[in-house]
């Protein structure tokens, strides 16, 4: 990457805090500060959700998947088309007509305190050790490309995991890009989260979106796309040996489970007005991911066909590598100096929002439901309760980022 990539990142994510900032005028109490004061626009909310399931995986796992099995890929993102609006139509808008104030509250009312204790920290842990493997990966991809002086502080140490000479530290990764999402969180709160959400999709659609052509302008058109893809068997078919129809319909369901009840998506829909927002939202996911994979995927499935020698390569291991490394490479091949980093900086604030949603959500179940749950807690005040809950962001932000340095 050329100086000016590295200076739009730098932008890029000094505007991300910025934002943080503004909306942080806006927390008069603890509903602003976890659920955006039920006041967040439908389609505000439906973005932020369909960001949430996406990160860095989009890129490197599916993308990976796209390029050894072609369209199968997209056949599987559709799939979460489908289960959101199976949740749309019988279950999001139920979340919202509870008028809960955190999805931990839901778990009060119905099983008792000890289930909701119980729940939340075996959550905390399942999901901190998840969110630092995913913060993992995405610094593994920042740490492939930027580059930086050998005798320089954030260049790499020679331990474990580290990335090679020359190029920035995978431990200074972790770092900064873990305490820019938690900066970010603890300021501008759940509104934060769901702006800076929006942001990042509408980089990342632009950037994508303006690769397409050029990645069909280098593989010589689409016909020729087309011509060299249909000679690689089952390429563009909706299946494959793995991905079974009997698996793309436990998929479905399995993510019907997700979107329907897992806590980040519960706190979007009762972050809205109303019942019928809380559907809408809902729908928004599903139009989204009827339309965007195949724009999210062509890029990788066209660098299948243009790189030397592997449009062939039965060698499982070779495939899912190169396949892993297919959206960064195509990225550098196509993008002219700027809108890589650009590129660079969307992908991974797509994985920040990932690890901002998780940060407020517990902070919210935290804050209402274990410290302000029972004994002289449940009378603090809104001030009370938005300093414990950026206390428990920061603690619970640090904790993720401890456990991203020990996966090495």
């Amino acid at each position: 990457m050329e100086i000016l990539d590295y200076i739009v990142i730098a932008l890029y994510f000094i505007g991300l805090v910025a934002v943080s900032g503004v909306t942080s005028r806006k927390i008069k109490n603890s509903e602003d500060m976890f659920i955006a004061g039920r006041n967040s626009s439908w389609w505000l909310s439906g973005v932020s959700s369909y960001m949430t399931i996406f990160s860095a995986s989009t890129f490197v796992v599916w993308g990976g998947v796209a390029y050894k099995s072609g369209l199968v890929a997209v056949v599987v993102a559709i799939g979460l088309g489908f289960a959101s609006l199976i949740v749309g139509k019988w279950i999001s808008g139920r979340w919202r007509a509870l008028r809960i104030k955190s999805p931990g509250e839901f778990l009060t009312v119905r099983f008792g305190k000890g289930s909701v204790k119980f729940y939340t920290i075996s959550g905390i842990v399942a999901r901190a050790v998840h969110t630092a493997v995913a913060l993992y990966a995405v610094s593994v991809v920042a740490c492939a490309l930027i580059k930086v002086p050998s005798d320089s502080i954030l260049a790499s140490t020679g331990l474990p995991g580290d990335s090679p000479q020359g190029y920035l530290s995978i431990w200074w990764a972790l770092l900064i890009l873990g305490v820019i999402s938690v900066v970010y969180t603890i300021v501008g709160g759940f509104l934060a989260v769901l702006m800076t959400d929006v942001i990042q999709f509408g980089v990342l659609i632009s950037v994508v979106i303006f690769m397409i052509p050029l990645s069909f302008h280098a593989v010589g058109g689409v016909g020729e796309f087309i011509g060299r893809a249909s000679q690689i068997p089952g390429f563009f078919s909706g299946t494959s040996q793995t991905y079974t129809w009997m698996w793309l319909l436990l998929w479905v369901f399995l993510n019907v489970g997700m979107i329907g009840g897992d806590w980040p998506f519960v706190q979007r829909y009762i972050s809205v007005p109303t019942r019928k927002d809380a559907r809408k939202s809902t729908y928004l996911i599903g139009l989204l991911y009827f339309v965007t994979p195949l724009i999210w995927y062509l890029p990788t499935m066209i660098w299948r066909v243009m790189e030397p020698g592997l449009a062939m390569d039965a060698d499982p291991a070779a495939l899912s590598y190169n396949g892993e490394h297919a959206y960064v490479n195509m990225s550098r091949y196509v993008l002219m100096t700027g809108m890589l980093g650009m590129m660079l900086a969307a992908m991974l604030s797509a994985t920040l929002s990932n690890v901002s949603g998780v940060l407020n959500v517990y902070a919210n179940v935290y804050t209402y439901e274990i410290w302000g749950g029972h004994g002289k807690n449940a009378g603090a005040s809104e001030a009370q309760r938005i300093k414990v809950g950026r206390l428990f962001t920061l603690v619970f932000g640090i904790v993720i980022i401890g456990l991203s340095m020990l996966v090495p």
